[in-house]
């Protein structure tokens, strides 16, 4: 993965889970992409840690891809493409 530069992939969709914990995040995010098209962006915004190491162990399975997580203050930014 090469060096990624701020606001270079925008999202096609928002996906909100501030206040769900994992598995659930991964689930409801599953099937959002479930229903995206190939490359295609999904922006996941989420309050639990655990997404930014549970997310992309899961997604390394299939061809879907985390291409960038974002640390904020209160929350974490993932930007997961459709494979």
């Amino acid at each position: 993965m090469g060096r990624l530069v701020k606001n270079e992939f925008q999202s096609d969709k928002v996906l909100d889970l501030r206040g769900w914990s994992c598995p659930w995040c991964i689930v409801k995010a599953k099937s959002w992409l479930r229903r995206m098209g190939p490359g295609e962006i999904l922006e996941v915004i989420s309050t639990d840690p655990e997404v930014q190491k549970n997310f992309p162990q899961v997604l390394e399975t299939g061809r879907d891809e985390v291409i960038r997580v974002e640390q904020h203050k209160k929350y974490y930014r993932l930007l997961i493409r459709r494979g």
